[in-house]
């Protein structure tokens, strides 16, 4: 069976679309597999990529052969969270930074066998005091190596891998 979540563009912005975000919920196993999210993330606003961990704290959360495509802004985004899993995951025509950690306090998490493929500058950055640098976007981009990576491929991004 196919699970597909698909956002329609806001009125007056293309740019603008779904997004999904597991919100402060430490000690909560979350589990997302096999789905495809299309046309999410919210270009320019802060928090609102396709899938987001906000601050969940130490969470045994997993990700599981989801595709994100065409996403306006990011992909797979954790935030102060911990232990969570992005597994055998795709990224397929994206802007901004795809598979990320935002602040630098994130750590324990797994990034195992991910694909990013096309992975495209932002045309509109969030409006924050640190500086966002997704004008020069990565398919991998970690502020924490405290973190596993293993066999994670990338490929076609305009800027870093």
């Amino acid at each position: 069976r196919r699970v597909v979540f698909e956002a329609d563009d806001a009125p007056d912005d293309d740019l603008i679309g779904g997004h999904l975000i597991f919100y402060h919920t430490p000690d909560i196993e979350q589990h997302l597999e096999g789905v495809e999210i299309r046309n999410f993330g919210q270009a320019g606003r802060l928090g609102k990529y396709p899938v987001h961990f906000h601050m969940c704290e130490a969470t045994k959360s997993l990700v599981k052969k989801a595709v994100v495509r065409q996403s306006n802004q990011r992909c797979y985004v954790i935030h102060g969270s911990q232990n969570v899993t992005l597994e055998e995951n795709v990224s397929f025509d994206t802007f901004g930074h795809c598979y990320m950690t935002e602040d630098g306090s994130e750590h324990s998490n797994s990034f195992v066998r991910n694909l990013g493929v096309h992975t495209k500058k932002a045309t509109k950055l969030i409006e924050s005091e640190r500086g966002e640098t997704d004008d020069s976007a990565g398919t991998f981009w970690m502020t924490n190596m405290q973190n596993s990576f293993e066999g994670n491929v990338m490929a076609g991004s305009e800027h870093y891998g």
